[in-house]
């Protein structure tokens, strides 16, 4: 069984730790965090491991993969640290599992002492360890990286039920900014939805109840009949005097929510025109939502 040493043991690193240990998957080594206290708190959630603190980074055991889960942008300064006190060399798998960096961005150095390295990036909310652990079967995780350590963890994501799927590392900005508009700014879109409705004079809790089966039927539509079937409202129906109306209640309120209406629209509009919209229909909206044709 290979051993696993944790740097950062945070909410990802506890929940993916504890999941390896209960399957057999990884020997957990060290757990090492910021304060002993906090890495102490991280092997009694693991229910695995040895606490360290970052004063002891010289002190750590060998191990055959290493998981760096701390914050952005203290991976490369952590990996760094780690290879100057000699943690790596050729034998050494080494993986963050940051959905924004790629492996060679923030891991070159562990690479230079001769590890093979990669990312892994589970697509889950982490908020809290004990639901993510029950909830952690079927979760897709983007990975990149060198062959031989993506052999490795991607046994290693399966045995604890996850499904890796291969992204390239150049456009791996562009796969973290399409689960960031898909989930972090649904949640900001519900509340400029909100925010229409208390200006309308509805209560904000009375909002929050008329919204939620509408967007969760929409959220199922969309997910069993697609987008463009799933696809309602005054854009699909070519009803261009409600979104001439709207655009202008909106700029009369809030201008740069009408400039949000005007291009979520226009993406709107590209789903809508394939389905019966009449070409001059379609120009009209077009001109309302400022599309250049």
């Amino acid at each position: 069984m290979h051993t696993l040493n944790i740097i950062g043991a945070g909410r990802v690193g506890q929940t993916l730790a504890r999941l390896w240990h209960a399957h057999s998957v990884f020997q957990i080594g060290a757990v090492c965090n910021r304060s002993i206290g906090s890495a102490q708190a991280a092997v009694d959630f693991i229910q695995a491991g040895t606490a360290f603190d970052v004063d002891a980074l010289s002190l750590l055991p060998a191990a055959d993969v290493w998981l760096l889960a701390c914050p952005d942008d203290q991976l490369q300064a952590c990996c760094t640290d780690l290879s100057k006190h000699g943690a790596f060399n050729q034998d050494s798998i080494v993986f963050h599992c940051s959905g924004a960096l790629t492996a060679h961005e923030v891991l070159q150095s562990a690479k230079n002492c001769g590890a093979q390295i990669a990312s892994a990036h589970p697509i889950k909310s982490f908020a809290n360890p004990d639901s993510a652990v029950q909830g952690f079967t079927g979760t897709f995780c983007g990975t990149e990286g060198d062959a031989a350590a993506l052999a490795v963890l991607e046994s290693a994501f399966a045995a604890i039920g996850g499904h890796c799927f291969t992204i390239k590392p150049e456009s791996k900005t562009l796969y973290h900014a399409a689960s960031v508009m898909a989930c972090n700014y649904l949640v900001a879109l519900q509340e400029v939805s909100i925010q229409a409705f208390t200006q309308a004079g509805v209560a904000r809790e009375q909002a929050m109840a008329i919204l939620q089966p509408i967007v969760s039927d929409t959220v199922n539509n969309v997910f069993s009949m697609g987008t463009q079937a799933a696809l309602t409202g005054p854009i699909a129906r070519g009803d261009a005097a409600v979104v001439e109306k709207q655009v202008a209640a909106l700029k009369g309120w809030r201008m740069d929510y009408a400039q949000m209406y005007q291009q979520l629209g226009q993406v709107t509009l590209t789903l809508a025109e394939p389905c019966g919209i009449s070409d001059q229909t379609a120009r009209r909206l077009a001109d309302i939502l400022g599309r250049e044709d």
